[in-house]
């Protein structure tokens, strides 16, 4: 089993880490660092649980850290368990400043060890379905793709993540896993065009953007708003031969919230399903989702550590997505494309 260290005790790690981790054999959570031990006694009783991050690494030997705490933080914490000689699973996004993913890439890669960014949403049913239908050449080649992750959240909360600092906002939160996404299926693009602004009533970081990867023979628009009522559109993707189109989120986080298994039957089982629409063609076929898959992100992760194959989501591709957010923040100041 792989010993496995969680780094932070807050929504990310109850919701998105915690639930594979108990349930999948091949990971033992044995320390815990949160300022809440009893909360983690509840949950992990099995566990200890240490102050600080510092404290862990002296008294223990985790095979595996697991990183959710904010975003600032990545880094660094990363950086220390990587020098203690511990494979990494950090959550998004990665880091904040591209410079520091390379470093870190560069670090991984030189003592042997599997650095993971989370990048779970490339196990999202919808973005499954997307790439199933590409890889089978259902639309052609990928003309125009809009892509993105609206709420209704009009009003300003008091957490860490919409409060100023380094790494906050709706960008770095929501945009890494739409960039991701894009850069996945298209690689690198020519440019990058952007309007990154804060439309709430007190708000003081991105809560608001729309960014345009331009490609030598397609455009790819991603964007989030604070401000969308109802069911959200998610993809609408115009290749050659036909256009994919698929309203509201996938399941998963929903499923995860209320509690389910991931041993359930019907985890990631999406409740809805996409269109496709052919040429001239005023008919509208139905699409059925594929499952939401994101234990394959710990299967993989946890083949990658015990037999040496390489991590399921590459610290380059990460800090690709980082640089991405970078030239977005400078195009949306400057009012101009950034070369990329």
């Amino acid at each position: 089993m792989i010993k496995t260290a969680l780094v932070g005790f807050g929504f990310s790690a109850n919701t998105f880490h915690l639930p594979f981790l108990n349930a999948m054999s091949q990971f033992d959570i044995t320390a815990v660092v949160s300022s809440k031990p009893e909360n983690v006694r509840l949950h992990l009783p099995q566990a200890t649980c240490y102050a600080d991050i510092n404290t862990l690494l002296e008294h223990e030997s985790p095979d595996l850290v697991v990183i959710t705490t904010p975003n600032h933080l990545h880094y660094e914490h990363a950086r220390q368990s990587l020098e203690a000689g511990c494979h990494v699973l950090v959550e998004k996004p990665f880091v904040t400043r591209s410079e520091d993913g390379l470093a870190l890439a560069k670090l991984a890669d030189e003592k042997g060890l599997i650095l993971c960014p989370y990048h779970n949403r490339r196990w999202d049913g919808d973005f499954l379905t997307l790439q199933s239908l590409l890889e089978n050449d259902e639309l052609g080649d990928i003309k125009v793709m809009h892509s993105s992750f609206n709420r209704y959240r009009p009003e300003v909360r008091q957490r860490w993540r919409e409060l100023p600092g380094e790494g906050a906002g709706i960008l770095f939160d929501l945009g890494s896993h739409l960039i991701d996404q894009a850069l996945t299926l298209l690689g690198d693009p020519n440019a990058i065009s952007a309007q990154c602004r804060a439309l709430r009533p007190g708000s003081q970081t991105t809560d608001y953007f729309q960014l345009t990867l331009h490609y030598p023979d397609s455009e790819v628009i991603l964007n989030s708003s604070p401000y969308r009522s109802g069911t959200t559109e998610r993809f609408t993707v115009h290749g050659e031969k036909a256009t994919f189109s698929c309203d509201g989120l996938d399941i998963q986080e929903d499923q995860l919230r209320a509690g389910m298994s991931i041993l359930d039957k019907n985890f990631g089982t999406q409740s809805h399903e996409a269109t496709l629409e052919k040429g001239d063609s005023v008919t509208k076929m139905t699409c059925p989702l594929h499952t939401g898959q994101y234990q394959q992100l710990f299967t993989l992760l946890a083949e990658s550590i015990t037999h040496q194959r390489p991590s399921p989501v590459s610290a380059e591709s990460a800090t690709k997505v980082i640089y991405a957010i970078e030239l977005a923040q400078r195009a949306s100041e400057t009012g101009s494309r950034q070369t990329w």
